[in-house]
């Protein structure tokens, strides 16, 4: 079985906000640590036998696109740095941009002001408006980065979100040369390993090839923790580690608060759009979903267990018997979770039925997942706690796929109480408030606060549900360790946006959890009597995006544009000084220990670069008649 792609909360997410650091201040320097080769000058720079050039477009404007980083992050400034010095190599005079919350509308797009959306053939769904040449990004961004997207290392055909010109992601308005979307189709076809590895291989080797974004890095996470907090073994490996039941002060018993210091502010609580990493690390605590994959490729059902029927296509999905939804605004109780609301949810708001856009008052449903369902053929209520579903064609990996893996459902009633209305739904206070969950989650919703300084606050849950099934349950039975779980009192999402004071914090003892920034790593490290430092592996890959709408650079609206940034965007400054070798150099869609990965099928970009690469690049700029290199 490949290694899997279950986050450490066991969700689906799609993107999520990269890891901050500091910044080690060395961009622009090639130095004795930087990529020069047999074309470069003693110190290692590559460039220093070359004229210095600058670019401009048909029209004989300088070519300036503007880099958009988070600027919670310093390690993303330095980062910024590093690109900017680096495309100066072909010409082009980067403009930097701190950015406090790039998957807010900046990571979204929206039509023309002259353009009719009635008029396109797709969209507007999700962060994606349309068409590229008749839409723009809502910010005028051209590069963005700070944002990882999934790879689905158990799954990679789940990629395809990305990548399709009409998928509710695709925010940068990517519109394939190629028809990527039958590439996918093929893989999903494909019978046997081999099989399937050659079409994943055309796949990822298109990728590189068209270059729709920049892969810059791998995703690894260094996490400090109060040394009193307990983790397992699992923490550190790829997989869900529970921690419902793994996460405890000093003994596993009730009691205390928990503090997650954290710089990203929570944005999504409508749970069927939701499709960020950040904010599902909040809402997983209110209600745990489906299922998760543990570290061992097994599922451990929550909500629901799936099993196959036995021909790979029709899948059974059996309801825990004691799931209770919550209540309306009025305080009047949903009732008992059932197989009927899974089904409407399905159909209805995830698109599976052919009339779920007539019942809402927009083009299409309030879903992010519809793409993901598109595989879903029919969905059928076989009892009060039993729904089974039929697929297109056989799949047995189909349980490990971001369709029903990860599924929150809310109440059909909820739906309908709003309906066709779904941006009332979606502000409502149910949604907005969580007074739906009931006793779905180990935890119960307080209270947050918005912004930078903002807070997420929940307190333990008296009536969560799986404390009854550790004696005896229709599903399975659980470990002992639920019958109390979970283990603290109060658990708070703290966001403290300004980087360093969010490392003095840390260090005064005013929080249980914080991702580490590259330069306190070792520090924190060293701290063995205070702190823990735990690294996991996650499965986002860190991209750098380009604007391909109509308001984007020439020279990341141009294929040749972005690969000649590509080929001299220097990877291992970033990855083995900024982020002082925290992570590697990412290649394409899948990491590299992903065992979906084949270095034959791609093209490695920005990894020790010489003279020709920097040639080449400007050869590619000069070739194409959208532009104009000159010497100066």
């Amino acid at each position: 079985m490949p290694q899997g792609n279950s986050t450490r909360i066991g969700r689906r997410k799609l993107i999520q906000v990269s890891g901050a650091g500091v910044a080690a201040g060395i961009a622009g320097c090639f130095g004795e640590q930087g990529n020069g080769g047999e074309n470069g000058d003693e110190n290692g720079d590559p460039s220093e036998e070359l004229p210095d050039v600058e670019l401009y477009d048909g029209d004989g404007n300088r070519i300036e696109p503007t880099i958009f980083y988070d600027e919670g992050s310093d390690t993303a400034l330095d980062i910024a740095s590093q690109i900017q010095s680096d495309l100066e190599l072909i010409g082009v005079d980067l403009q930097l941009e701190g950015r406090a919350e790039i998957l807010g509308e900046d990571f979204f797009s929206e039509p023309l002001p002259d353009e009719d959306p009635d008029d396109f053939e797709y969209g507007p769904v999700g962060r994606n408006a349309g068409p590229p040449d008749r839409t723009r990004t809502v910010n005028d961004w051209d590069i963005l980065i700070g944002i990882g997207a999934n790879s689905y290392p158990r799954t990679p055909g789940n990629t395809d979100v990305f990548w399709l010109e009409d998928s509710a992601v695709n925010a940068y308005g990517y519109q394939p040369d190629v028809d990527m979307r039958g590439l996918y189709d093929d893989f999903r076809a494909a019978e046997g390993q081999d099989a399937r590895q050659e079409a994943l291989n055309e796949i990822m080797g298109t990728l590189t090839d068209e270059l729709p974004a920049n892969f810059l890095s791998q995703g690894l996470d260094f996490i400090g923790f109060d040394q009193a907090i307990n983790t397992t073994d699992e923490f550190n490996l790829y997989g869900s580690d529970l921690g419902t039941i793994n996460r405890y002060r000093d003994e596993q018993t009730v009691g205390g608060d928990y503090v997650w210091l954290d710089n990203v502010p929570f944005s999504e609580a409508f749970l069927p759009e939701q499709d960020d990493n950040n904010s599902a690390l909040r809402t997983a605590l209110l209600t745990d979903g489906s299922y998760v994959i543990d570290t061992e490729d097994e599922i451990v059902p929550l909500h629901i267990d799936i099993e196959d029927t036995g021909d790979e296509q029709v899948f059974v999905c059996t309801l825990r018997d004691n799931l209770e939804f919550g209540t309306d605004a009025d305080g009047n109780s949903y009732g008992q979770m059932t197989a009927e609301d899974w089904v409407f949810q399905i159909e209805m708001v995830h698109g599976v039925a052919d009339d779920a856009a007539d019942f809402w008052d927009e083009e299409v449903p309030p879903s992010e997942a519809i793409g993901s369902y598109d595989v879903v053929e029919n969905v059928e209520e076989t009892g009060e706690l039993e729904f089974q579903i039929e697929i297109a064609e056989p799949d047995g990996l189909f349980p490990f796929r971001p369709v029903i893996w990860g599924e929150d459902v809310l109440p059909k009633e909820l739906f309908e109480e709003y309906a066709p209305d779904a941006q009332a739904l979606r502000t409502s206070d149910e949604v907005q408030d969580f007074t739906w969950t009931g006793n779905l989650g180990p935890y119960t919703f307080e209270d947050r606060t918005a912004g930078q300084t903002g807070d997420f606050t929940v307190t333990r849950n008296d009536d969560y549900y799986m404390r009854e099934h550790t004696e005896d349950s229709n599903v399975q039975e659980m470990d002992d360790a639920w019958a109390d779980a979970p283990y603290f009192d109060t658990y708070q999402f703290d966001v403290e946006g300004e980087q360093s004071t969010r490392v003095e914090r840390f260090r005064a003892g005013e929080a249980d959890r914080m991702g580490l920034p590259t330069e306190v790593i070792q520090e924190f490290e060293e701290a063995v009597d205070e702190i823990r430092v735990e690294d996991q592996q996650d499965p986002y890959i860190n991209f750098q995006f380009y604007n391909q709408r109509a308001n984007g650079s020439p020279i990341c609206r141009e294929r040749d544009g972005r690969e000649a940034i590509a080929r001299v965007i220097d990877k291992d400054t970033i990855t083995q000084d900024i982020q002082r070798g925290r992570t590697e150099p990412a290649v394409t869609h899948q990491p590299t220990w992903s065992e979906w990965y084949d270095e034959s099928a791609v093209t490695a970009y920005g990894t020790g670069i010489t003279e020709d690469d920097i040639v080449a690049a400007r050869d590619l700029l000069r070739e194409n008649d959208t532009f104009s290199l000159d010497e100066v």
